[in-house]
């Protein structure tokens, strides 16, 4: 079955949304290899974008239109049958988005998508913490034989040095 293509970020028009020149880039990654309950976790990506388009472009906060600054939906990152893969590969992505200055926005899957993605940011940010808000505290050693699980991504991130918090 053909899948129809992911939804661009706020249905932006070209202009806003060419890869090139943006500041951000949202990077869909509709993953669900390890989830242990219910399954469903990569639907959010196309979810999440599809909503956006209901999004208002003006942010009083700001008194502009950030998304002037250029927003990209990047391809979604799909197919990869291994955590510890798709960790590898996000952590290098989102490294090489910082890098170029632009700005990573991942849209998950479950948990383990986080593995690479902060890490790949901590790596270029060295001083990089981050703040979870979760029911879980994902501390596991391993899970179900794979130490890459949904249950076990600040685990990982911890011994690699980011401060969790």
């Amino acid at each position: 079955m053909h899948e129809e293509p992911m939804p661009r970020f706020c249905e932006l028009p070209d202009e806003l949304a060419d890869p090139t020149t943006a500041a951000a880039a949202v990077l869909p990654v509709p993953y669900d290899l390890t989830s242990t309950w219910k399954k469903g976790a990569d639907k959010g990506p196309r979810a999440i974008l599809e909503a956006s388009h209901h999004i208002e472009w003006y942010d009083l906060a700001t008194a502009s239109e950030p998304c002037r600054r250029g927003i990209a939906t990047l391809p979604p990152v799909e197919g990869e049958d291994d955590p510890e893969r798709l960790a590898n590969l996000l952590d290098r992505q989102i490294g090489s988005l910082i890098e170029r200055g632009i700005l990573p926005i991942v849209l998950g899957g479950e948990h383990s998508v986080s593995i690479g993605a902060i890490r790949g940011a901590a790596r270029v940010i060295p001083k990089l913490s981050v703040l979870q808000i979760d029911a879980h505290a994902d501390m596991r050693s391993d899970y179900m034989g794979s130490i890459h699980n949904h249950a076990c991504p600040m685990r990982r991130l911890m011994e690699s040095g980011v401060h969790v918090t």
